[in-house]
C-alpha cells in the first residue's frame, strides 16, 4: 500500500505540472500582450500548496517588491497551528502544533519583457516548529530508539534555496508564480519533558522507509539537501 505522504507529494507535483502546461500554452499564444501593465509592478502573494501539506500545514503570504526591470525582492511569512489547519484532525499533528517561518528572496528576471517571465532566485529561510506528541517515538543522539507517553518537541530549520521559476502574468491583476529549487538546510530537533521514555524496537528505519517523519523523530542537529516546489497566486498592486 502506497504511503499517504508519498501520494500527497505525487499529487502536488502533478497539480503543478498540469497548471504549468495549461498556463504556459496560453502564454505562448500571446506572449507580449499587456507587458506594460505589469513589468514594473509589485505584488502580494499567497501559496496555493503550503496549507495542503499534511505533515506541517501552514498559510504563507508574501510581498514582492519591484526594484527595476531585472530585479525584484520578496518576503514571505508563514504560520500554522492546529486550529487553522484543514488537517486539524490529522494524526500527523500533535495537540499543540504551531509553526512559523520567514523567507526573504531575491529574484533575477531572465526575460522581463515577456508575458511569462522566467527567473532565478536565492531564498533564505528559517522555520520554528513546536508540538506535543502523545504515544510516539524518537531516535536520541546517543542510544537506541525510544518510545514515550508524552514529549514536547521543538524543531528549528534554516538554510537557503537556489530556485528556478517563472511568473505568468495576465492583463488582469492576477498572476502565478511557479518554482522549484534545491538548497542546503540545517535542522535541530530537541525533546523535553519526556514522560515514560523506554527503549523500543521500531524495526528498520522506524517503519518509515521513505523518511517522511524523520524531521520530527531524529534528535539533534542534522545537515542535508533541501528541496523546494510550489505555486503562488499573485495580486498586482498599483505602483
Amino acid at each position: 500500500k502506497m504511503n499517504p505522504e508519498f501520494k500527497n507529494l505525487i499529487f502536488k507535483i502533478l497539480l503543478i505540472i498540469l497548471l504549468f502546461n495549461t498556463l504556459l500554452l496560453n502564454a505562448q499564444t500571446n506572449d507580449n500582450v499587456g507587458t506594460e501593465n505589469y513589468k514594473n509592478n509589485s505584488f502580494v502573494s499567497i501559496s496555493l500548496l503550503s496549507h495542503l501539506n499534511t505533515q506541517i500545514p501552514r498559510w504563507n503570504v508574501g510581498y514582492i517588491k519591484n526594484i527595476n526591470e531585472k530585479w525584484k525582492i520578496g518576503f514571505d511569512l508563514g504560520y500554522g497551528n492546529k486550529n487553522i489547519s484543514i488537517y486539524n484532525t490529522n494524526d500527523n499533528l500533535g495537540k499543540d502544533y504551531k509553526l512559523w517561518e520567514i523567507r526573504p528572496e531575491l529574484y533575477y528576471l531572465i526575460n522581463p519583457k515577456k508575458k511569462s517571465v522566467q527567473y532565478f532566485a536565492t531564498e533564505l529561510f528559517y522555520i520554528d516548529h513546536k508540538d506535543t506528541f502523545i504515544d510516539y517515538h524518537y531516535f536520541p543522539k546517543n542510544g537506541e530508539s525510544m518510545s514515550y507517553d508524552k514529549a514536547n518537541f521543538h524543531r528549528q530549520k534554516y538554510g537557503f534555496n537556489i530556485k528556478y521559476g517563472f511568473f505568468l502574468f495576465s492583463k488582469k491583476r492576477l498572476a502565478f508564480n511557479f518554482f522549484t529549487g534545491l538548497g542546503l538546510r540545517v535542522r535541530n530537533n530537541t525533546y523535553s519533558e519526556i514522560i515514560n521514555s523506554q527503549i523500543a524496537d521500531l524495526g528498520p528505519e522506524g517503519g518509515d522507509m521513505f523518511g517522511f517523519t524523520t524531521y520530527k523523530t531524529v534528535e539533534g542537529t542534522n545537515f542535508g539537501v533541501n528541496f523546494s516546489l510550489g505555486v503562488k497566486l499573485l495580486v498586482r498592486l498599483n505602483n
